[in-house]
């Protein structure tokens, strides 16, 4: 029997946050063989909450017939106001091969974080960048907004200024036009209902406003940037999200499946410029053989239903994990695709080491290092912008090979991938967050 449930290190978080991730109560009965695997669920968990650098669990005998259960923990350091250095292209791979390292590419600023508000897992988020790209930004997300914490709010509004813009798409690479005037403006605000049932299911309500107005020189270089070559573009954009995820660990799975489903409606009202409906799901898989040989799986696609398709809603392949592996340096413009990954791989290290000298949220440094190997396939069916010098639509993509991937302080993830694709090109690249 649970005789009582006790935690610890929480100084700034409520009681109530962790003991959300708690599937137990005082009074219930656990089996012996059972608390390992409690533990670890329980583990998992209150360390995907993001608010802990370390978390324990363990089960203490605390009679002949009753237990107690600890959960230990170790918080992060909550208040940031960290400078913004980061690239401005898609990818670092972009950046490095074909944006010569041209340190103009690069964005700076400030951006001040506030997690755990109140002790409640509340988020506050202020940005302001300027550099490639010219952002201002206020977020807020509040997990739970009642008392049996079920649903949440988020919000969001952000200014953005274009002076480097992506125009067009020639030979699977986006074309740039730099300028000294603004190039495209653009006004994005979200506001999001998030219900979450039991541990491992979510459904998000959005809605979302665009006003986007853009250069007449973009429009005279690309006359389908907006549809009709009008310089503004304003729409309400509606998205409904279901979301099941009992992977282990968010930032790196090693086991566990997520399935994601997306409907989404661009163009709400009447006098919205755009009239489009989309449906986007994924699954991925990851088994954990025997704590040393680890295999993962995912597969993804969208369907592209639209009356006008924008070059501003032509992304397919090349965004995000929206990715075959090999292709890092090509985008391919499209309305309906699909993807398939695996991987197959090892844990080599796996340790931690602590600096005495540090503060307490920063002394403890985990390294895990997992060799790996990978095969990728997908395909972008283009009704709209595929010709001759964008070759990558339409065909069959695949690519596969070999990589090592390092995971460490504040669940950073960095993959280092030795590639070859089906243009018979070789390819080292490097991705600072999971594939999956």
């Amino acid at each position: 029997m649970l005789e009582d449930i006790v935690l610890r290190g929480n100084k700034k978080t409520k009681d109530f946050i962790i003991l959300r991730e708690i599937e137990l109560q005082k009074g219930d009965t656990i089996a012996e063989t059972q608390t390992a695997e409690i533990c670890e669920k329980i583990r998992n968990r209150v360390f995907n909450l993001n608010l802990f650098i370390d978390v324990e669990v363990s089960f203490e005998p605390s009679g002949k017939q009753s237990k107690v259960l600890f959960v230990k923990m170790k918080e992060r350091f909550f208040v940031f106001a960290a400078p913004i250095l980061e690239i401005g292209d898609r990818n670092f791979n972009e950046w490095f091969y074909d944006r010569n390292k041209d340190f103009s590419r690069l964005n700076y600023g400030i951006i001040f974080t506030k997690r755990n508000m109140r002790g409640r897992n509340e988020t506050l988020e202020l940005t302001a960048q300027t550099g490639f790209l010219q952002r201002y930004k206020f977020a807020y997300k509040i997990p739970y907004i009642d008392k049996k914490q079920i649903y949440g709010l988020n919000f969001y509004f952000a200014y953005t200024q274009f002076k480097n813009l992506a125009f067009q798409t020639e030979n699977n690479k986006l074309t740039f036009l730099r300028s000294d005037e603004n190039l495209r403006e653009r006004i994005t605000t979200n506001f999001k209902i998030r219900k979450r049932s039991g541990f491992y299911q979510w459904q998000n309500l959005e809605l979302h406003f665009t006003h986007s107005w853009v250069n007449d020189t973009i429009l005279q270089l690309n006359p389908n940037y907006h549809l009709e070559a009008n310089n503004r573009q304003k729409y309400f954009h509606f998205n409904y999200e279901y979301l099941f995820d009992d992977r282990d660990f968010v930032s790196y799975p090693l086991k566990g499946k997520k399935l994601l489903v997306r409907i989404s409606k661009y163009g709400l009202l009447p006098s919205d410029n755009l009239n489009i409906w989309m449906l986007f799901s994924s699954f991925q898989y990851h088994k954990n053989w025997n704590n040393y040989l680890f295999s993962s799986w995912a597969v993804g696609g969208r369907l592209f239903f639209h009356n006008g398709q924008p070059y501003t809603q032509a992304q397919a392949l090349g965004y995000g994990n929206d990715l075959v592996r090999g292709y890092q340096l090509y985008v391919v413009d499209g309305q309906h695709y699909a993807w398939f990954k695996t991987d197959f791989k090892c844990r080599l290290l796996d340790f931690k080491r602590d600096i005495g000298f540090l503060p307490t949220q920063l002394r403890t440094i985990p390294v895990s290092v997992f060799p790996k190997v990978f095969f990728d396939t997908g395909m972008v069916r283009d009704k709209v912008f595929a010709n001759e010098s964008n070759p990558l639509a339409n065909q069959l993509l695949w690519g596969m090979g070999a990589g090592i991937d390092l995971v460490t302080y504040y669940n950073s993830v960095f993959e280092l991938d030795f590639s070859y694709n089906r243009l018979r090109e070789f390819g080292i690249f490097f991705n600072f967050e999971t594939s999956f």
